[in-house]
């Protein structure tokens, strides 16, 4: 039994479809061909994944200076200049939306699974209940996937008990902090480029701001050993 079924085993109140799957293609792309063995022996001597807490910094110099990012830049953003970060940590539940003017590229660097809705159903209901208006999808270690602006999602979930890693890249200047004095009228907006809303059980992210817009019972997977 693969990992992909240990976690359909466990988590049986749940779909989980493969990132392969043409249910996916809504939401992204796989991109093949793209060689990660560079980034996978930088991953190895640089990235760790805490056991407590998660970690993310939307720009990486030394990520940013591998080819591979240059070669995403060229073929997904035809041009544009990107930043990459690293995201890890120890995620089990969902408890947040967000999405970006511009697609997001993900590298897992391990097991992941992703929780994906449309932005149309966000702005149809002012809300979003991710048990009735999302999919879930397992990512296996090694894939690079790219996800649409209007597809909401957030942290990964991660597989394995000891946590999950995943590459980031977006436009440059996303998620970075906003200029002093900066002001809009869009509640959703947190961070430079980043439009998010929250669960109520966020007193964290509520009490820096952020809007409460996602609503039902959480998603919260169990993990599989390893």
């Amino acid at each position: 039994m693969d990992a992909y079924e240990k976690m359909c085993k466990i988590n049986s109140e749940y779909k989980i479809g493969k990132i392969s799957n043409p249910d996916f293609r809504k939401y992204g792309v796989v991109w093949e061909g793209f060689d990660i063995d560079e980034l996978k022996e930088f991953a190895e001597e640089n990235i760790s994944v805490d056991p407590r807490e998660n970690f993310y910094a939307p720009s990486n110099p030394e990520l940013e200076s591998l080819p591979l990012m240059k070669s995403i830049s060229d073929e997904v953003y035809a041009g544009m200049p990107v930043e990459a970060g690293e995201c890890t940590g120890q995620t089990r539940n969902f408890t947040a939306v967000e999405y970006h003017q511009g697609s997001e590229v993900n590298i897992a660097l391990t097991d992941v699974v992703m929780v994906l809705a449309h932005r149309a159903v966000l702005e149809e209901k002012g809300s979003i209940n991710p048990r009735k208006d999302a999919e879930l999808f397992f990512v296996p270690a090694g894939t690079v996937f790219e996800m649409y602006s209007d597809t909401l999602h957030y942290s990964p979930i991660k597989v394995h008990d000891s946590g999950f890693a995943v590459i980031v890249i977006l436009p440059q200047g996303s998620n970075q902090p906003l200029p002093d004095g900066f002001k809009a009228e869009n509640r959703r907006i947190v961070k430079k480029n980043k439009f998010q809303l929250v669960h109520a059980c966020r007193k964290d992210k509520i009490a820096a701001g952020a809007v409460i817009g996602v609503t039902g019972e959480l998603i919260e997977l169990k993990q599989i050993e390893g």
